[in-house]
């Protein structure tokens, strides 16, 4: 009788505990967390439970911003020993919606759903953002899981009617990466299902950092030789008139 009295006492302050960190002000805890470099939030509001903010991420001189973060706890996460939220991000030319979680040994993202202008999507990279990309970006991913090291689920990034601002050909087609992850390294392969510039490769994601890919880029069709341009930006002309992709 005592041991189980002791277990429900021990079990009833866990959940106070809980509850009064789930309770915390929001902008209580973000001024108390180092957040990533080039991330600042702002108007933030609500609490750790439930709460909204302004966001905006930093990188190479470019700047995207969020008008809206918007997230909700999942409690009944913790069943399965995982802290989790649904996530809403809402700003001009984007928006977005996943479940994060964080479990003891892995994190994940569930549901994950993004529809953005290709500009948008430039502002986090230096390099494309100065090609002045344009066309749609769709992103999706039903479940993917990574422990620091191996990767497992499934992720698609689609970039429609794409055009680069040096090019008079729009669109230059429409591309589509896929990644396969089921533990270890995650298999990516680019295709071009339409347009003049064809772009298609394999390669590897290990560790969500280190990428190792190889393909090719080539015009096909009339717009072939007004495509020339682009195609110099991917290096040296090739025997067959194609050229390489390879990073790094």
């Amino acid at each position: 009788m005592r041991r189980r009295v002791t277990a429900l006492a021990v079990l009833g302050i866990g959940a106070y505990a809980v509850f009064m960190v789930a309770l915390l002000p929001a902008r209580f805890v973000v001024a108390r967390i180092a957040l990533p470099p080039g991330l600042a939030l702002r108007e933030v509001d609500g609490t750790v439970w439930s709460g909204s903010a302004a966001a905006s991420w930093s990188s190479g001189g470019s700047t995207l911003v969020l008008d809206t973060v918007q997230w909700r706890w999942r409690p009944l996460a913790l069943m399965s020993a995982r802290v989790a939220y649904d996530v809403e991000a809402h700003g001009k030319g984007i928006d977005a919606r996943a479940r994060v979680a964080r479990g003891i040994t892995s994190s994940s993202v569930e549901g994950l759903e993004l529809h953005a202008d290709a500009a948008s999507v430039a502002t986090t990279i230096p390099l494309a953002s100065a090609w002045q990309p344009a066309g749609r970006v769709d992103l999706t991913a039903p479940s993917l899981t990574w422990n620091g090291r191996e990767l497992a689920g499934r992720a698609q990034a689609q970039w429609s009617d794409a055009a680069l601002a040096i090019s008079s050909v729009r669109p230059l087609g429409t591309y589509v990466l896929r990644l396969d992850g089921a533990g270890g390294p995650a298999h990516l392969a680019l295709t071009t299902p339409q347009g003049a510039l064809r772009l298609s490769g394999d390669g590897t994601l290990e560790g969500l950092q280190r990428i190792a890919f190889t393909g090719e880029a080539r015009a096909e069709g009339p717009q072939a030789s007004a495509l020339m341009p682009v195609l110099d930006l991917f290096g040296p002309r090739r025997p067959d008139g194609s050229r390489a992709l390879r990073f790094p």
